[in-house]
């Protein structure tokens, strides 16, 4: 069978599977009105190891999706609560509270009024314990003569040690939340003349979702102007804002690095070519790439981040390597000589597209969701141009000649400029490159921690650690998993390891201190009956008549009825419910921060709790992969080698060295630059290898310094990916940034140096 038999055949099969992944999309984006993953959190690896951890940060990070919280104030009570009743009327009909329900009070305390008797607070158990009868007894009558005291619910002689409103003034303490006037309001700890009112928003869909998103932005921005006019200070936080901020900014960049890209790349064909078939046939290789790259990775993955398409735009730079390829080999060629220069291309071009491939491939390897994604939408995208450029372009440039543009020739014509180095000039290039190397080498900083990667706004994160300081709520970023085989020894263990938390002086926010177990129910309540008990003839001795104080009911609470109470909002997320093989929880914590405080947590040992830190787990992880990377890396440029050499012999050297300098030295000018390296430095040297290498194929397949065509291709290729790979390093995005500026420098050596590096004449 002939060529030209055979690609008409595969033509007509490649167009049939190109028009099912355009109804595949049509679908997904129309009808099923599919939208991008937004979520950052997807994009991270999750702990394979402990699945159970890797449930447990989810769950929180689910219940943190849905709800926007709002300090609307700064000044005095009356005018945060005007600028709040502002605040609510702009927000419209979303879901929000602010106010407190007259009978809310009542019902909680009706749930714990019935168990009072087994609710004891750590001091108030430690004191029943340890304190003599005498001075219990004068403590109880310190508090009946005592004019103004704590918090007391019923009689003096139901509860003459007030146990029950110790309890529920430590309980209080536990959030700077009050209820004033019916509203939930606080007071700033720094400064206890600034008062908030505090307003709870609940979208009705995930805050990842971005029609929740824009459903939110504008209510929300008009209700903080409408706050704001009333003289108040608004501070807003929560998990859609930032997933609101990320959507914004990734939507920004397709847009920016897309369509720069392309009109770049319209532009430089237009000047190589002059026409505007190449031009319409380059842009439907790289739509197809796109499309095919698109429904493939839904049909793999379910689902597309927002980032895989950011990183989607920049591969419309180098799908078009293989139509400038193409056109650039066809000019000054008749139609009928069309078959015979694409049967000489289909080695050089399909080498070249392996080695490409298999450096987006290897973006596989790290166990990151996001960049399995995006290797996977990258390489099948380069596939799929490559394909169309293979089996489409021949049957659709046309019949005429392809005369050679005077910009086209004067662009391949540069080739000469290079000069042929021998040995003796290619030792002098060397050593300068090994200088420049180990002037990189001295300045190379290293930092994995994942918080470089952190991209929100700078006035998002201050409006959230503004927040956290008012509210001193407690992280969610390292925290405790505890789990037991039914909710009792889940709460039995959580008991066991606040007390150990709470030695260590650390805010603690965990269920049981609204929920204790039935057997610390149990044990309190018998305390208390026993200490009052004790205590009974000092006061009858005291009081000059009989005194028997009773103890309290102490009716167990159960579980389903603390979930089913208001009383248990606070703290309801951290009841992460069924989870692996029985109950678990989430204990939080304030002051875990320091990095002495962290190490002494993940060494504490107990049954069937578990230490999360995903902060320090994902930056350890970065470190080790970007080790394991720089390993891949070597192997990489071995198995290159190894592919070049079938091709060429003991000459592929030529064709993979100045890729490897280029490398090198992208990683030295990084460092002189300041920049500090991280993963995300060392993944993109991958496809520098892929693209690099392309380079030198095409190169030293024609050497000579008077041979145009190979070195019109190969800087069309290089401005290309310069275009697209130079505007992903404007991006806000800073694993992207990152990405594209290692590339953007690599890929300019790489075509720089290769010339210096062909045979010499």
């Amino acid at each position: 069978m002939t060529l030209e038999r055979f690609t008409r055949r595969a033509a007509g099969l490649w167009l049939v599977l190109v028009l099912a992944c355009l109804a595949h999309n049509a679908w997904y984006w129309g009808v099923h009105r599919g939208a991008p993953v937004t979520d950052m959190l997807a994009m991270l690896p999750r702990d394979e190891q402990r699945p159970l951890a890797a449930q447990a940060t989810q769950a929180l990070a689910d219940a943190g999706a849905r709800r926007v919280s709002v300090l609307i104030g700064g000044g005095e009570a009356a005018t945060a609560q005007r600028a709040a009743d502002a605040f609510l009327q702009a927000l419209g009909d979303l879901p929000a509270r602010h106010r407190v329900a007259e009978g809310e009070s009542q019902a909680w305390l009706g749930l714990y009024a019935p168990v009072r008797g087994g609710l004891l607070s750590p001091a108030s158990r430690e004191r029943l314990a340890s304190a003599p009868v005498q001075a219990l007894a004068d403590e109880a009558l310190a508090a009946l003569y005592q004019p103004v005291g704590g918090p007391r619910i019923g009689a003096w002689a139901d509860d003459p040690l007030n146990l029950f409103g110790q309890w529920l003034a430590e309980r209080a303490q536990m959030s700077r939340v009050r209820v004033q006037d019916s509203r939930l309001m606080l007071a700033d700890p720094d400064a206890p003349d600034r008062h908030f009112a505090l307003v709870l928003i609940e979208l009705p869909g995930s805050g990842f979702e971005i029609a929740a998103q824009r459903q939110l932005q504008p209510r929300l921005a008009a209700a903080t102007q409408a706050a704001q006019a009333q003289g108040a200070t608004v501070i807003a936080a929560g998990v859609p804002l930032f997933a609101a901020a990320a959507a914004e900014q990734a939507e920004r960049e397709i847009h920016t690095i897309g369509a720069g890209s392309l009109i770049g790349i319209v532009a430089l064909t237009l000047l190589a070519f002059r026409s505007l078939r190449p031009r319409v046939l380059v842009a439907l290789s790289m739509a197809v790439g796109l499309c095919v790259a698109t429904s493939v990775s839904l049909l793999v993955f379910g689902e597309l981040h927002l980032v895989t398409l950011v990183f989607g735009a920049s591969l419309l730079g180098v799908a078009e390597n293989y139509g400038s390829n193409y056109f650039s080999a066809r000019q000054g060629l008749a139609a009928s000589a069309r078959w015979a220069m694409l049967a000489r291309q289909i080695p050089v071009v399909s080498l070249a597209m392996a080695t490409t491939v298999i450096g987006y491939a290897l973006l596989a390897l790290p166990p990151f969701p996001g960049l399995r994604q995006i290797a996977v939408f990258s390489a099948v995208g380069l596939v799929a141009a490559f394909v169309t450029v293979l089996w489409w372009f021949p049957l659709l440039d046309g019949r005429a000649v392809l005369a050679p543009t005077r910009f086209a020739q004067w662009l391949g014509s540069r080739r000469a400029l290079w000069p042929s180095l021998g040995p003796r000039g290619l030792a002098v290039l060397m050593l300068g490159c090994a200088l420049v190397a180990a002037a990189g080498w001295a300045r190379l900083r290293v930092d994995d921690d994942i918080r470089q990667l952190q991209s929100a706004p700078a006035a998002l994160v201050a409006q959230q650690r503004e927040f956290a300081r008012l509210m001193q709520a407690p992280g969610v970023a390292q925290f405790f998993v505890v789990q037991g085989r039914d909710a009792q020894q889940l709460l039995e263990r959580e008991e066991a390891l606040t007390a150990q938390l709470r030695g260590l002086k650390l805010g603690v926010q965990a269920v049981s201190d609204w929920l204790p177990s039935l057997q610390r129910q149990r044990e309190d309540a018998a305390l208390a009956a026993r200490r009052l008990a004790e205590m009974r003839p000092a006061l009858t001795e005291a009081l000059g008549q009989p005194v028997a104080p009773a103890a309290a009911a102490s009716a167990p609470l159960l579980p389903e009825a603390w979930l089913s109470s208001r009383a248990s909002e606070p703290v309801r997320a951290q009841w992460l419910g069924p989870l692996g093989d029985g109950v678990a929880s989430a204990v939080l914590l304030r002051g875990a921060e320091p990095a002495d405080t962290r190490a002494a947590l993940a060494a504490l040992r107990l049954d069937g709790v578990t230490w999360v830190d995903k902060v320090g787990e994902v930056s350890q992880l970065l470190g080790r992969y970007r080790a394991l990377m720089t390993l891949v890396l070597a192997a990489g440029l071995l198995l290159t080698w190894a592919a070049l050499a079938w091709r060429f012999g003991r000459a592929a050297w030529r064709a993979l060295a100045p890729t490897a300098l280029a490398g090198v030295l992208t990683v030295a000018v990084l460092a002189l630059a300041g920049q500090t390296l991280q993963l995300f430095h060392v993944l993109p040297l991958l496809i520098l290898l892929g693209l690099g290498v392309d380079y030198g194929i095409f190169l030293l397949e024609q050497p000579g310094r008077t041979e145009t065509r190979p070195f019109l291709s190969v800087t069309l290729a290089a401005t290309s990916t310069l275009l697209s790979f130079g505007l992903l390093a404007l991006s806000g995005t800073p694993a992207l940034h990152a990405f594209g500026l290692t590339l953007l420098i690599g890929v300019f050596l790489a075509w720089l140096l290769t010339p210096l590096f062909l045979p010499h004449a």
